[in-house]
């Protein structure tokens, strides 16, 4: 046994990164958010558009095919206002 599967063994890691990924996807999606609100419109959805793509691979390993179809469906109408927000300019 080597040193590494051992200590997998012994301390296994508390979070996994699909997990870490969703965590930080969601506080993006929140702070995104609020960035809409109260600031810059583009700024927010721009990180919004990054903590939506972020929950993705935690959706894909538990096979939530209805979240993955929301973070779609939000996802397009998120990038195709970015595309026009972007084009005004």
């Amino acid at each position: 046994m080597t040193i590494k599967a051992y200590w997998s063994e012994v301390n296994p890691p508390l979070m996994s990164k699909t997990s870490i990924l969703r965590y930080l996807g969601n506080l993006f999606l929140i702070i995104g958010y609020q960035i809409m609100l109260w600031g810059d419109f583009k700024n927010g959805l721009m990180l919004k558009c990054i903590g939506g793509l972020l929950t993705v691979p935690f959706a894909i390993k538990l096979r939530l095919w209805d979240v993955l179809f929301l973070c779609a469906f939000f996802g397009i109408s998120e990038v195709t206002k970015l595309i026009q927000l972007f084009s005004v300019q």
